[in-house]
This record gives structure tokens, sequence and C-alpha cells, in this order.
């Protein structure tokens, strides 16, 4: 009972949450209205992260790379579309919060197949990791998009940051302790449970994210990205749930139109499910570790320099 409530409930009571929230909007639709421009918006995003000192120098930087070429530009242009919605960046942060949750939801129901017959069975749940890897991309927009509408309709706050990273956290969590609960932590064949290191990239990605907390905390404002960001583990999740998904579904058509034909992937999809969650964990570990050697490194020596001219 209790799995069939999980099953049947959890899904339904998510979206009818989401529907409520897109239709709460309705009564707040805002026609077209002129905005800050996409650069002006990128140098106010800088100043917030301690750059005004040098604002046009990191907004060159930052339109070299892909998240001034391509990620700002998009919460940019989706924050205007929400706007016009009449969504405010506290429903956009519950929205993402919801969708963590069918993601959660989405990747338990897909490990239930993980240890099932390669060529029939597994490709079922298997494939299901396709568009659960684009809401994963999704919520990673979307979690810009609520800054951006705040940013954009000028109603920035304390209480709202806050309340924004407090989602994000829960989200993170939410994208790594879904694998948990199932077999996707078990390497095939071998009966290795690697859940030790899903547990260590939870903790690693809530120090990082504590030590850029705090270091605003004792004046510290000024911050340099590492390769460890949010965008960064969104991407990782993304890719190798699509990997994982891509192969399950490859199998599930072969199989559909000749099932004797189904086994030229036995190989290549046989080594997919067996690593590809493994891989996955161990190369977030391997970012993360870096990230915060580099990030704790970078802030002890700008706290001494500080603690120096105090």
């Amino acid at each position: 009972m209790i799995e069939l409530m999980f099953k049947i409930g959890s899904p339904l009571v998510l979206l009818i949450l989401l529907i409520i929230i897109l239709i709460s909007g309705r009564s707040n639709r805002r026609a077209e209205q002129e905005f800050m421009s996409s650069d002006d918006f990128i140098k106010d995003w800088l100043k917030d992260h301690g750059q005004a000192r040098k604002v046009e120098e990191q907004l060159a930087k930052m339109k070299k790379d892909p998240a001034g070429r391509v990620y700002m530009p998009l919460t940019y242009k989706g924050a205007k579309i929400f706007i016009k919605w009449g969504l405010s960046p506290n429903k956009v942060s519950i929205m993402n919060l919801l969708f963590s949750f069918l993601i959660f939801y989405g990747v338990v129901l897909v490990g239930q197949g993980h240890t099932l017959d390669i060529l029939t069975q597994q490709p079922i749940y298997g494939f299901w990791l396709v568009p659960l890897a684009l809401l994963v991309l999704f919520t990673g927009l979307i979690d810009g998009i609520d800054g951006a509408i705040a940013r954009l309709l000028d109603t920035k706050s304390k209480s709202g940051a806050w309340f924004d990273n407090i989602i994000d956290r829960v989200s993170d969590t939410l994208m790594l302790v879904c694998l948990i609960p199932t077999n996707l932590s078990i390497l095939s064949g071998s009966g290795y449970d690697f859940k030790w290191v899903i547990w260590t990239n939870i903790f690693i990605i809530f120090l990082y994210e504590y030590m850029r907390a705090r270091h605003e905390g004792l004046g510290l404002h000024e911050t340099k990205p590492f390769v460890g960001e949010r965008v960064t583990r969104i991407s990782i999740i993304c890719t190798f749930f699509a990997i994982y998904g891509v192969s399950s579904l490859a199998v599930l058509i072969t199989n559909l139109i000749n099932p004797d034909t189904a086994s030229i992937w036995e190989s290549s999809h046989t080594g997919i499910t067996t690593w590809c969650m493994f891989i996955f964990q161990i190369t977030l570990l391997l970012i993360m570790l870096y990230s915060v050697i580099g990030f704790g490194k970078y802030i002890w020596k700008n706290l001494k320099k500080m603690d120096n001219e105090n």
C-alpha cells in the first residue's frame, strides 16, 4: 500500500502543486515592459558577487565563457517570460524544489530496474533517465531565473536570497540522495556498493557552499568561481543521466523492432549500466575535492590579508 501511494500519489501531488503555482500567477500577469539590457543584467550580477571594482573587466571575461555566453542570457530571457506569466522569484524557487522532488521520485523508480534483465526489463526503466536529464537541466536553469526575476524587477531582498539558497541546498541533496534507496549504487556483477561516495559528495558540496556563505559573513564579499559551482554539478548529473537513459532507450527501441537484434547492445549497455553511475560519482568527487581545496586556499589567503590590514 505504501509503495503504491508513493508511485501514484507522489507525482500527482507534485503536479497539482505545480499547476496551482502556475494558476496563481494569472492575476499578476504583466504586459511587455522594458528591462535593463543583458549586459547591464550581468554587470548587476557581478556587483552582487563582489566584482564592483572590476566589473567591466569581469564582464569581458564572462562573455567568453559558457556562463556568460549561454547560462546568463538564458536566465535573462527566461526571467522575462516568467515575469510575463506573473510568477514571483519565491514561486519560481518553489517550482525548482517541486521539480527536484520529481527527479528524486523518477530516479528511485528507475533504480528498481537497474539489476533486472539487461535486454528486456532494464531498458523499460532506464530510458526514463532521458526526460529526467532534461528536467535536471531545466532545474539548473530556473535556479538562476528566480534571482534574475528579482534583479529585473528590482525586488532583490535578503529574505529572498536566503530562501533561494535553502532551496538550492535541498535540491543539491535530492539530486544525489535519490541514488541511495536504489540499486544504482551497486556495481552489477561485483556487488560493490559505492553509497559512501554519494554521501561524501553530499558532504563536500555542503562544505563548499558553507565556505562561501561563511567568508561572506566575515566580510570577504569578493569571490572567485571554481569548477565545482552548481552549474557544473547540474551539467555532470544531466550528462550521466542522459548517457544511461539514451543507452537504455536504444536497447528498448531495438528490442521492440526486432528482439533478435537487441543483443548487439549487450556488451556496451552492460558496461554503461555497470559503470555509469560509479563514474558519475567519482567524477563529481574529484571535481569537488579540487574546488574545495582551491576555494579554501583562496579564502584563507584573503582573510589573512584582511587580518593584516586590520
